[in-house]
Order: C-alpha cells, then structure tokens, then sequence
C-alpha cells in the first residue's frame, strides 16, 4: 500500500486527470487502503483469477492501464487485460532467490505470464536477472528502483514531530527507542533490554506490532512481566502518559512515529521474518539496528550499511550494546544518523520514473 500510494500521487502529478482503482487480496489490505488512499479512489478486493469472474471484472472496471506491484502476478488477469488492448505494467518489481529458483520450474508458463506485460519496471540487477531467466522480454524490461525507498517526509515534518511529542508526553532530554515492525517471539527476545530502559528513567520504549491481531498476546506479556504501558490511542485520545512504556495500537503511524525516536530498531529481523523497510526510519535521518534476519530488504541493509547508518545485531543483548555504546559517544551516533538520512534520500526519484513509465504507455 505504501508503494501504492507514492505512486498514486506520482502519477496525478504527471496526468491530473487519471481516476484509480486500487484491488488488494485480504480484508485487512482493503480497509488500510481505504483509510490512506481517501473516499475518492474506490478500493476493492481483487477478483479471483478465475474465468467468468476476471472478465467480468475487467469490463466493469474498463481500466485504461492495469498496474501490477511486486509479485502480484495472475495469470488469467494478465492475459485478459494484454488481450483486450490494455497496456499492462509491472511495476516495482521483485523476485527473491527462493521464488524465482521455484517458478523455474514452470518456466513455460511464467513466460507466458510475463510476456503480457507491456512494459516491466524492477528494482534491482538481480530483479532484472531473475526475470530475464524466466523469460522476461528483455526490451521491455528496466530497473528502476524501489519505490518503497523513495520516501517523502510530511510536508510539515516538525509539526509531526511536535505533535507526537505532545501525545507521547515526551520531555527534553528523553531518549526514545523504537521497536517497529515486532513479530511473535522477538518482543520476548527483547524484553530484558525493555525493562532496562523502563527501569533505568530518561527514556520512552514505543513497541509497534507488525499485525494488531497480536496486541492482546502482547499485553498478555507485558502483564506476566509486570511491564506497565500505555495504549497509543488512549493517549491520542487526550489521556497523559503515565509509564516509560507505550504499545502503538493503531495501523499507519509507524512511519510518523520514526520522526521522534532516539533508537529504532527495525522488527522481522530477530526472528525469521525477512525483516522489513529499513528506509522508513532512515528518511527521518535516523541510524537503524536490525537482526540477521533481512532478507527481504538486502538491498537497503547494504545501502545502510555502506554509508555507515546501519547496524546489524546478532541479539538483543548485542543490540543493548551498541546502543549503550552510541550514549557514550553522542557525536558518533550522530553522524551515523546524519548517514543514514543520506543514504535514504539518494533513492529519492524511484516513483516518478515508474509513474512516467505508465505514462508513456498510455501515450504520454
């Protein structure tokens, strides 16, 4: 959705006068898409990829263009709209070494699939790689970038950042980590640095579970560790903060919340979850910690990493290291954040050659 949505407004830029239609396969997606996109993109459910119901789809719909993002690739969908003359994009695209080692198996039908495409944008040489090996078109095919790195800051970045300030109850001279993105069995690993902080005073923990079906597990066990906290919509709400800890309970705010932290630690990563985007916290020239487990993001660890704002832990006791490492030496932390945010902002300009690719497909 966060892909979704940069492009979007990338590509109202380019034609003001393109209307949306945004399809997601869950529920979930659904309502976020609706609550970020605003009541004038109508967003659906995407049709199943089954005849009768794809065509129907497609007519009722009558897309000028269809845009694919990521690894949304259904067959039936592709070939009916390449069939009826609509220029179908692949944008932001991206295939990692397990899926491509297993669609190349059924390489003959993969090239079929991709073959409707009119045009293919992918993030990476690997991407293009991986694509061409499955028998992408390779005139058809560029890399240009990931649009989930090319990230703008609010139009009014500080009054985001005093605003949550405000909320959070956060004083001068208080340190804030922020563990973003958090799985099942990380915040456990993570706990006794928690607890150090929580006890240690001067400092705000803000937890944020990657999906809010785990915020009654992860109250659960805060209550057996004793751990007290506040709810981060009970806060927005008008309550005061009144513990050193606060579980953000809502969706599309860990973006903006980034903007107040000291620490981040990004989740996914203590734990085999393949991480997720390190870039988030960078934009807001924050250094970023994560765990082994990065998979999905190797590319923005190895830019984080190469300019120096990032940091890969092996554990959560490695990770109360560095950060106690980094309060002993302010001035090194923080040209590893002034790096961090370099990094991020030369990837800036990922949306707006994808959205241009579109563009050019519709004949400009």
């Amino acid at each position: 959705m966060q892909a979704a949505r940069v492009l979007i407004a990338e590509l109202r830029a380019l034609r003001p006068d393109t209307g949306f239609v945004v399809t997601t396969m869950t529920l979930h997606g659904r309502n976020v898409a609706a609550r970020q996109l605003g009541p004038d993109i109508p967003c659906l459910l995407a049709p199943l990829d089954v005849p009768g119901i794809v065509e129907r789809a497609v007519t009722r719909i009558g897309p000028d263009a269809y845009v694919c993002l990521e690894t949304e690739l259904w067959p039936l969908l592709l070939r009916t709209t390449a069939a009826r003359g609509i220029p179908t994009v692949h944008l932001n695209g991206r295939l990692s070494a397990g899926a491509a080692a297993g669609y190349r198996r059924w390489r003959w039908l993969f090239r079929r699939v991709l073959a409707n495409f009119a045009a293919m944008a992918v993030i990476s040489e690997v991407d293009r790689d991986r694509y061409l090996a499955l028998g992408a078109i390779a005139s058809r095919l560029q890399v240009l970038g990931n649009v989930k790195y090319d990230l703008q800051l609010p139009e009014q970045p500080d009054r985001v950042r005093q605003e949550l300030r405000r909320v959070l109850g956060i004083e001068a001279g208080t340190r804030v980590l922020v563990a973003g993105s958090t799985h099942g069995g990380e915040v456990e690993l993570l706990l006794p640095l928690l607890q150090h902080l929580a006890d240690d005073g001067g400092w705000l923990v803000v937890v944020a579970p990657r999906h809010l079906e785990r915020l009654a597990a992860l109250e659960a066990l805060f209550d057996r560790r004793g751990i007290e906290f506040d709810r981060f919509t009970v806060l927005r709400g008008g309550s005061k903060r009144r513990h050193p800890v606060v579980i953000l309970d809502s969706l599309g705010e860990l973006f903006a919340m980034y903007a107040v932290a000291t620490y981040v630690f990004c989740g996914g990563s203590l734990v085999p979850r393949h991480g997720h985007n390190l870039m988030e916290a960078a934009i807001w020239d924050k250094a970023v910690f994560y765990g082994p487990s990065m998979d999905d993001f190797r590319d923005a660890v190895r830019l984080l990493e190469a300019a120096g704002g990032g940091f890969r832990v092996g554990s959560a006791a490695e990770l109360t290291d560095r950060i106690l490492d980094f309060e002993q030496d302010p001035e090194a932390y923080r040209i590893a954040c002034r790096n961090a945010g370099v990094a991020a902002r030369a990837q800036l300009g990922a949306a707006r050659r994808q959205a241009r690719l579109v563009v050019d497909c519709l004949g400009g």
